[in-house]
């Protein structure tokens, strides 16, 4: 007889549609050609490098509070690259990261953390879920297997294991997922905490605010801007999160890692690239001088109207008389609320609100 296997249900949300699109770079104009496929797991493998702790600070808070903060993560890809673990059923077409780092535990020992990311989710009924929570359980037992007879024979402990998934499109469901295998009474239940990332777009406010001090709040904006629109939608979008840097006064540095995460996982169309080459050249220069003179003022203004309406003509159809002088001789703080309502607005009116 076979054994039975099931595990706990979680939803999730469509799929966001695709779009060809190329990176872009704060120092460059534009970077060479990426695969038409969208890759948004080799960002999530840098974003986890970069702000490791700051992302269990978010992500994981009881097990951000037993790390030890004054020892650096180690990141053991290559342990990871040689666990065997299939990808996902045929035709899948998700994208997963998994990251497995130690970490120092704040009585002194060492400890394992197993980051499953799965990226690109799409609905998730009940078999993807038992998949994913076998995959989890799968990778926990090998490591396991692995490292147990090594630590013995060195006369140490194996490592403390913390296994932590993440669905992004995942918008709610239980706090943990549980694989099950058993047979007349007897066999493994293995649970774990499960991250719905997408929650996160229903406290946008709050998300906004802990951006100031937690960079990698600054990545989920941006995933989850991804997951929301596509195409020449993203542009106001990546704009939005790059004047957010500037505002909260991060590091030049900071600036430049978190842009490049930013632009990686919102790709934009090849000729969006300038109107948000543009916009973050005069949010540099705005930042430096303090104040925007009359004339970039003015510049900055006719730039942001002819996008504006761009975005209307293509989402709404022709724009009227009426409704491109008034574009036209609106102030930037307006263009710019525009440019953010468009993205949601079902009606042309729906633009103009606020």
């Amino acid at each position: 007889m076979s054994a039975r296997k099931r595990s706990r249900a979680v939803s999730a949300p469509p799929p966001p549609p695709g779009a060809d699109a190329c990176a872009l770079d704060a120092d460059r104009p534009s970077s060479p050609a990426k695969p038409a496929k969208i890759d948004y797991d080799s960002p999530w493998k840098d974003a986890l490098e970069l702000y490791f702790k700051p992302a269990m600070a978010l992500l994981a808070p009881d097990l951000h509070a037993v790390i030890d903060g004054s020892v650096p993560p180690e990141f053991l890809d290559k342990e990871m690259q040689s666990i065997e673990v299939p990808e996902g059923p045929p035709g899948d077409g998700r994208l997963y990261t998994d990251k497995l780092v130690k970490v120092r535990h704040i009585d002194g020992t060492d400890a394992w953390i197993l980051v499953h990311v799965e990226v690109q989710g799409g609905a998730a009924g009940p078999q993807m879920i038992g998949w994913t929570a076998h995959r989890m359980y799968r990778y926990r037992t090998r490591i396991e297997d692995r490292h147990e007879i090594l630590h013995a024979q060195a006369g140490q402990a194996l490592p403390a294991l913390y296994s932590l998934c993440i669905l992004v499109a995942s918008r709610s469901g239980p706090a943990h997922l549980e694989y099950r295998q058993d047979f007349l009474g007897q066999g493994v239940s293995f649970s774990f905490p499960v991250v719905h990332l997408s929650q996160w777009l229903e406290r946008w406010d709050e998300l906004e605010a802990l951006a100031r001090t937690n960079p990698f709040a600054v990545v989920i904006m941006a995933q989850l801007q991804a997951l929301r629109y596509h195409g020449a939608e993203r542009v106001a979008p990546t704009i939005s999160l790059a004047r957010l840097l500037y505002k909260y006064h991060y590091s030049r540095e900071q600036i430049r890692l978190l842009l490049r995460l930013i632009e990686w996982m919102l790709r934009l169309p090849k000729d969006q690239a300038p109107v948000y080459m543009a916009a973050l050249k005069h949010i540099k220069q705005e930042k430096k001088m303090g104040h925007i003179l009359i004339a970039e003022r003015i510049g900055m203004e006719k730039g942001q109207a002819k996008m504006l309406l761009q975005q209307l003509q293509h989402r709404f159809g022709p724009v009227d008389a009426e409704t491109t002088a008034r574009v036209q001789s609106a102030e930037l703080d307006e263009l710019e609320t525009w440019l953010l309502n468009i993205l949601d607005a079902t009606t042309l009116e729906d633009v103009f609100q606020g």
